[in-house]
């Protein structure tokens, strides 16, 4: 009993010792080293500790800061903040890393018909680049790898999976709304001061425009992009979480929110993508009623924001075929499939797209990932990253779970988002897309390896 005693009066002294020890050796080490690198140091660690204390947790932190990054980095740009960079590789690729790697180290990996297509892809890139192209343009097309890997070696609980789809629809919906508060209150000039202030490859040609990405023909506003990159990203975050809420929920305020979300960014590509995965989710878990509802539903509400977001004249320009922004994809998609054919080997990483074409004015730009790849690695690296996404959908439709039909319906909208659209190199949305994806392919394999009850 004294025993006890004594240790339950001498533990909280020792703690308070250390906790003291501490911070004297840190006020001893800033008066030799400059307080932001012993701050800096000390934050790491934490986050270290973090990582492989609580690995998941870290991971949802990091999967919810992921749409508000590039405003915040953007912001603390734009207020000149110090190590901006620096703070941006803790909050990203880095941390995501090391949760990666805990994760694998604590619940192993069993590579899958999907991860070695995309190995061979990844292979086919990198030797490719050796001989040319750039390092950078490398780690851009396969940004996706980190966030579909780490899925593949999460193990989630029951618990833990809902807990993910609702956070992830009410987080879209905060970003779905700020979009909209940007598009009806803000206006296009807080953005557009934003993006001229910096030295970035956001910037159009044009002094004091926006990239032609926010804007449409027959639409004198700003298409939403909220706090993500572009429209683009937008749109897509928007149907991932439509994907996710059709699944997993049923409050039609949800979506709505998220509806309104992805009209604003009058992203066609994302909007034919949403409604096709939601129609083969539909018949897939047997709610073709609650389709043919809500079908008529978003059909109202469609017809209604025409006048409010005044894109009247943009749906008339779409219909006519007169768009100039459908004209441009096309000549961009017919630019890309005859280089493609005339070039079987590719022109390597970082050679393709808008990024190269600001180092050499007569590199190709197609919008579209399918094209992209098969540019830049040839034709077997573009085969490659096609059978890794077949792969990928046999996978998650063989299973008959939750989080597979929400997969499975989140792949088939991003297949088609990429035929027309330059977006695979988004890392933050990538969080978005192929995480949920490796983490369905992980919970099918679980499933398979489970005995069988005699």
């Amino acid at each position: 009993m004294n025993g006890e005693v004594i240790r339950g009066t001498v533990a909280p002294s020792f703690r308070v010792s250390v906790i003291v020890l501490a911070v004297a050796v840190a006020g001893a080490v800033c008066l030799v080293l400059p307080p932001i690198l012993v701050l800096g140091t000390t934050l790491a660690l934490v986050v270290l500790w973090g990582i492989f204390r609580y690995p998941i947790n870290c991971l949802g932190i990091l999967l919810a800061i992921m749409p508000f990054h590039f405003l915040v980095i953007l912001l603390a740009e734009f207020f000149s903040l110090p190590h901006v960079t620096m703070f941006s590789g803790l909050t990203k690729e880095i941390p995501l890393l090391i949760v990666g790697a805990v994760l694998w180290r604590r619940n192993g990996f069993r590579p899958t018909a999907s991860d070695w297509w995309l190995a061979a892809c990844l292979m086919i890139g990198a030797g490719r680049t050796v001989f040319d192209g750039n390092v950078e343009g490398l780690r851009d097309d396969f940004q996706f790898v980190l966030p579909y890997l780490v899925g593949r070696v999460a193990v989630l609980s029951d618990r833990q999976r809902l807990l993910w789809a609702r956070w992830a629809v009410w987080l879209a919906i905060s970003v779905s709304l700020f979009g909209m508060a940007e598009l009806f209150l803000l206006g296009p000039i807080p953005r557009t001061v934003l993006y001229t202030a910096l030295p970035t490859d956001l910037v159009s040609s044009e002094p004091g425009r926006l990239p032609n990405s926010f804007y449409a023909t027959g639409f004198d506003g700003l298409r939403a992009a909220s706090t993500m990159i572009g429209p683009p990203s937008l749109a897509a975050l928007c149907m991932v979480a439509l994907i996710i809420w059709w699944v997993y929920f049923r409050s039609p305020i949800q979506g709505a929110l998220l509806f309104a979300g992805l009209v604003s960014t009058l992203t066609r590509s994302a909007w034919i993508g949403t409604a096709v995965a939601i129609c083969i989710l539909a018949f897939r878990l047997g709610r073709k009623a609650r389709l043919a509802g809500y079908t008529t539903a978003a059909l109202v509400a469609f017809l209604a924001l025409i006048p409010i977001l005044g894109i009247s004249d943009f749906l008339s320009f779409t219909h006519s075929g007169q768009d100039s922004s459908e004209l441009r994809h096309r000549e961009s998609l017919e630019a890309g499939s005859e280089y493609v054919l005339t070039h079987p080997v590719g022109a390597g990483g970082g050679k393709v797209g808008p990024v190269a074409s600001q180092d050499n004015a007569n590199a190709l730009i197609t919008e579209s990932s399918y094209l992209a790849f098969s540019a830049e690695y040839g034709w077997a690296g573009g085969l490659c990253f096609v059978c890794f996404l077949t792969s990928t959908m046999i996978q998650t439709w063989k299973s008959r779970q939750p989080l597979a039909y929400a997969a499975t319906g989140i792949l088939t909208g991003f297949a088609i988002i990429m035929t027309v659209l330059l977006i695979h190199e988004d890392f933050r949305l990538a969080c978005w897309v192929w995480f949920p994806i490796g983490l369905a392919i992980r919970q099918g394999d679980d499933v398979e390896q489970l005995p069988v009850a005699a």
